[in-house]
């Protein structure tokens, strides 16, 4: 699987697919389906019922575009079961706990918080935020950073500060969510964990070769974030805050530390091995 390659008309054929389908979503079916009786007996919100369905089609399709493009770019990043697999999970396990910790959990054990929708808008929402997480990491992480990084990783000072850029690029891409008419206040709160996410997920990649671990960390962390889409309740208290706060210097320092000790070495199985080229045989005199 790390030696998939996408040839140029596959990926041609599949991007006009992929336009086909979003245009006729949009112009034929968007409106539709939010207001089925099947959305309204699975998602009891009307505010957020038609953003769930419109994120999870358009999303999903922008995540089976982003997949073609990092095939076709020849990066082995794919394999779910890269080596080496138990030095990967441990490592993923301290970002794991901050995706985790983003649900409100003890409000939903105490009663103050509570989802109340059935089990099938709880799966849209879970399919919801695996769609967010594939489109984004493939994008950013799978295309985006690894380009960048193709060409400033010959020492650790440049794998840091690659890293850095790119993630501060991944944060501020969600200012644009202003023109959309998000709330000012809660736009900058997210581009400042984007960041961190963001940055969670690069070293995660840089030190597993895997991006579907980049994928499970953003669509946990996006179904913590979302769960009370469905129900309600308090999400924040004091305990949570100290959890939250405490889980997350940790982890933070964890990352820094990670990402400053990689050797440019260790990352040279993220990018496409280069070919030797073959010796002339013949000789002039």
């Amino acid at each position: 699987m790390s030696k998939l390659r996408l040839s140029r008309k596959a990926c041609i054929f599949i991007l006009i697919c992929c336009a086909v389908l979003v245009g006729a979503y949009k112009l034929f079916l968007s409106g539709a389906l939010a207001d089925s009786e099947l959305m309204r007996s699975l998602i009891a919100s009307d505010d957020y019922r038609a953003p769930i369905l419109d994120t999870l089609i358009m999303d999903g399709i922008g995540a089976v575009v982003f997949v073609c493009m990092t095939l076709y770019m020849g990066y082995p990043v794919l394999n779910p079961l890269q080596k080496p697999i138990g030095k990967s999970l441990l490592f993923l396990l301290p970002s794991l706990a901050v995706a985790i910790n983003n649900f409100p959990l003890i409000g939903l054990f105490t009663g103050n918080a509570y989802v109340s929708d059935p089990i099938g808008g709880v799966l849209i929402l879970i399919a919801y935020c695996l769609a967010i997480g594939m489109f984004e990491e493939f994008a950013f992480r799978g295309l985006f950073y690894l380009m960048i990084l193709d060409g400033r990783r010959k020492t650790k000072k440049q794998i840091f500060w690659t890293t850095a850029a790119c993630c501060a690029v991944f944060g501020l891409v969600h200012l644009v969510n202003l023109f959309i008419g998000a709330n000012p206040g809660a736009t900058l709160l997210q581009v400042g964990y984007s960041f961190l996410i963001g940055g969670m997920c690069s070293i995660v990649l840089l030190k597993t070769a895997n991006i579907w671990y980049c994928v499970l960390l953003h669509a946990v962390y996006d179904l913590g974030g979302t769960i009370l889409y469905l129900g309600g309740g308090k999400r924040w208290d004091t305990v949570t805050v100290i959890i939250t706060a405490v889980l997350g210097v940790a982890v933070a320092v964890f990352m820094v530390i990670s990402l400053l000790r990689i050797k440019p070495e260790e990352i040279e199985r993220l990018f496409p091995q280069k070919q030797p080229k073959p010796e002339n045989e013949t000789t002039t005199e």
